[in-house]
């Protein structure tokens, strides 16, 4: 059974003005697609619309995307991603906290064994890592990499923690941000980004994501 006083600590949390969105609050986005890490579509994991933005409970590790949300050529992407302790899935907690999460870009056969993307991904000891996953096969493009800039949830830590991802793709070289630093720099044609965008959640991970944000490339470049 669903703990509604979990329900509504979450809701009350993140109760400000958001960009509009499509579904009905506290109910799974209709016309979002999932893909999980064993290759399926179909998977008991909890997500929802809560505004601003979606939350995915803890369950099987997995890709969410809206099939709307595609970009090719130059454009910057970001999304702010709030991390949960570990505590009591039924209100929010996560069940571990050593997976992965991140955005995707570049996605392409998202639904078939072919399937293709490129993960900008964070882990909670402070690393994050950039992978092409093709097929089932998977090649860093940058490996796993310890950075102060990734915010991690800790033994004391009694709420979410917040990180913010952006992708700048410029043609000639694309840059990664974390909380507003650039960490990791590519040479443009070593990574190819057109395609579908979406959210990364790692196996046991509770996490609240506001905005997948999609536009023209930062100011400061």
């Amino acid at each position: 059974m669903r703990n509604a006083a979990g329900l509504t600590l979450l809701t009350t949390l993140f109760a400000v003005s958001g960009a509009a969105q499509s579904g009905h609050n506290l109910e799974r986005p209709g016309h979002w697609k999932t893909r999980y890490d064993d290759g399926t579509t179909a998977s008991e994991r909890r997500f929802v619309v809560m505004r601003p933005g979606w939350h995915v409970f803890a369950g099987p590790g997995g890709l969410f995307w809206d099939p709307g949300s595609y970009a090719s050529g130059n454009y910057s992407v970001s999304s702010t991603i709030f991390l949960f302790p570990e505590g009591d899935p039924e209100q929010s907690g996560s069940t571990r906290l050593d997976s992965p999460f991140g955005l995707f870009l570049g996605g392409s056969d998202l639904e078939v064994d072919g399937a293709r993307y490129v993960a900008f991904e964070l882990r909670n000891d402070r690393h994050f890592r950039i992978a092409e996953h093709t097929a089932g096969k998977t090649h860093d493009l940058v490996p796993w990499t310890a950075h102060d800039a990734v915010v991690t949830s800790g033994a004391d830590t009694t709420g979410p923690v917040r990180n913010l991802l952006a992708v700048d793709a410029r043609g000639d070289r694309t840059v990664f941000y974390l909380n507003d630093q650039a960490i990791a720099e590519l040479p443009g044609d070593r990574v190819a980004l057109d395609g579908l965008i979406g959210v990364r959640a790692g196996a046991g991970l509770s996490i609240h994501v506001t905005e997948v944000d999609i536009g023209p490339n930062r100011r400061d470049e």
